[in-house]
């Protein structure tokens, strides 16, 4: 049952609210039209991955789109084609509707996620050496989900996929999106940025059927099995996820932001060749990391919450514009940076907009990255320089800088600046 956290303060919204009209069902959705095709409208579409009931309570009415983060898939290097919801069946049911009642117009499409490493694989479920078994029924098992709860569709996010699933995993999506249009249902597919190349070439990989045609910087795993031509004719929605470009751990490529500018900038100039612009969406983080420069020591998230405590309690560096080569030129001690020091080339040409805060904690130097709203509205101007369909967050959460949910209800419209 939802706490009185949650009931309490929505009761005035809900008072005002024709009940009949929030509560859906699975074939009321499907038989909606408006419900599966937003009316056309001069604005970027909002849409959020969300792990937070409470935040997307709160927040569910300024988003086109919400994409709660709740299926992955059952079983490790094998799949079993089932997938399992970190909430309880009854979770679920209570859960979604009560997101529709607070935003009917918002379309809920959930994600079922992904990501390979040693223990854990995208393998039968799509079908990998010829287990269309496990495939079919993985099909049918997202089917029967969206019935049961009256989703909209589903959000596929399979991540580091090794090359020679890039066939396989397009004749998934395929049969999927078939079935999906069937039902009058949406398939949305969060993808692995990429970046022109200077030179393209060719990878040979070991068990497809042609070489991949590789005319994007980033030959990684994820990136190679993510073809943005072919998911731009197949997918409804196409996101892609334009963070960690400067990760949690210590080393390569060292302490930055999550998803500067110039990085947002190239990247679009390479989707919006491939991928149609009223499908595409750019998934922009909400958070930074706060990297210890010289020492071993545990690197945090920051969100709202320790960015203040930092600015509050530590006395930083403040920095906004961020200029990283002069900040090491100027800083005492600077050259003790090791874990900065090597990288410096990286941060070369670049003055960023993401702010930064760089701090002394323990007897250990820290720089924390973080994004605030000013960050925020600088990349959103990018995104509408290329017209694309809309923007998508990673993540809706309680402790995003409150002043970003205020500018995404200027920037949208009176008509989003309450619950409706």
């Amino acid at each position: 049952m939802l706490s009185n956290k949650i009931i309490y303060p929505l009761l005035l919204s809900l008072i005002s609210m024709i009940l009949p009209t929030c509560f859906f069902s699975g074939n009321d959705r499907k038989n909606d039209p408006s419900a599966q095709t937003p009316p056309p409208v001069e604005r970027l579409y909002a849409s959020t991955w969300s792990q937070d009931f409470y935040a997307m309570m709160k927040y569910v009415h300024l988003y086109d789109e919400i994409h709660p983060f709740l299926y992955n898939l059952e079983g490790g290097r094998s799949n079993t084609g089932r997938i399992l919801s970190v909430w309880k069946k009854d979770e679920i049911d209570e859960r979604i509707r009560w997101l529709r009642l607070m935003s009917p117009r918002t379309l809920i499409i959930p994600t079922i996620f992904r990501w390979e490493n040693d223990f854990e694989k995208v393998s039968d479920v799509i079908g990998l050496n010829g287990n269309t078994k496990v495939r079919d029924l993985h099909i049918q098992n997202i089917l029967k989900e969206i019935d049961t709860y009256g989703y909209d569709g589903i959000d596929i996010d399979y991540e580091g996929m090794t090359c020679e699933k890039k066939e396989v995993f397009q004749e998934f999506l395929i049969l999927l999106r078939d079935e999906l249009h069937k039902k009058g249902k949406i398939l949305s597919v969060a993808i692995h940025p990429k970046t022109v190349a200077e030179k393209p070439s060719v990878y040979p990989c070991k068990g497809l059927k042609s070489p991949i045609q590789v005319d994007f910087y980033e030959a990684y795993r994820g990136q190679l099995t993510h073809d943005y031509e072919f998911l731009g004719k197949v997918a409804d929605k196409v996101k892609i996820m334009a963070y960690e470009l400067h990760p949690r751990k210590q080393g390569f490529p060292g302490p930055g932001p999550q998803a500067p500018d110039w990085w947002i900038d190239k990247i679009l100039e390479y989707a919006v060749a491939r991928i149609p612009n009223e499908k595409l969406y750019m998934a922009i983080p909400t958070y930074g990391y706060d990297w210890a420069l010289h020492c071993q020591a545990e690197t945090k998230s920051v969100y709202y919450s320790r960015a203040k405590w930092i600015r509050e309690r530590m006395a930083p560096r403040k920095e906004e514009p961020t200029d990283v080569l002069e900040i090491f030129k100027t800083q005492p001690k600077a050259a003790d940076w090791t874990y900065l020091r090597p990288y410096l080339y990286r941060h070369q040409g670049h003055v960023y907009s993401d702010p930064s805060l760089w701090y002394r904690m323990g007897g250990c130097d820290r720089v924390a990255f973080y994004m605030n709203r000013s960050a925020f509205e600088k990349k959103m101007k990018i995104l509408d320089k290329y017209k694309i369909r809309g923007f998508s967050f990673w993540q809706l959460i309680e402790d995003n800088d409150p002043e970003i949910h205020k500018y995404l209800e200027e920037k949208l419209g009176p008509e989003f600046s309450e619950v409706h």
